[in-house]
């Protein structure tokens, strides 16, 4: 029983053939905002009683410990800066690195 090779991690990426990419965790942005926007109009509502303000600390640590869970159990993928594809089956390259707003900048499309 043979096993199949490894893929390479990526250099470029193969949509567009740009060479700079970047990695980040696969999640959705959108999402992670509201969670955060959501546990802290709670805090703020709770925390105008003062009965309750215990309550919204709770729910400010609850947010804290979702957030650091997800963060050891969400993947990793690397996406293009130029055309934003995203690489979820490949390895990671550790030549890779977050998000660099001037290297976003360099490719950020002009719609004014």
């Amino acid at each position: 029983m043979s096993v199949a090779p490894a893929k390479p991690p990526l250099t470029v990426c193969p949509s567009c053939g740009c060479r700079d990419l970047f990695i980040r965790k696969d999640f959705s942005q959108k999402l992670g905002l509201a969670i955060v926007a959501v546990a802290a109009v709670a805090f703020l509502v709770l925390a105008a009683w003062r009965n309750t303000f215990y309550l919204g600390v709770w729910i400010l640590l609850a947010a804290a410990a979702i957030d650091l869970v997800m963060y050891f159990f969400v993947p990793k993928i690397t996406v293009c800066y130029k055309c934003r594809a995203e690489f979820r089956d490949v390895p990671i390259n550790p030549e890779h690195h977050g998000f660099e707003l001037a290297v976003g900048e360099k490719y950020r499309t002009r719609d004014v």
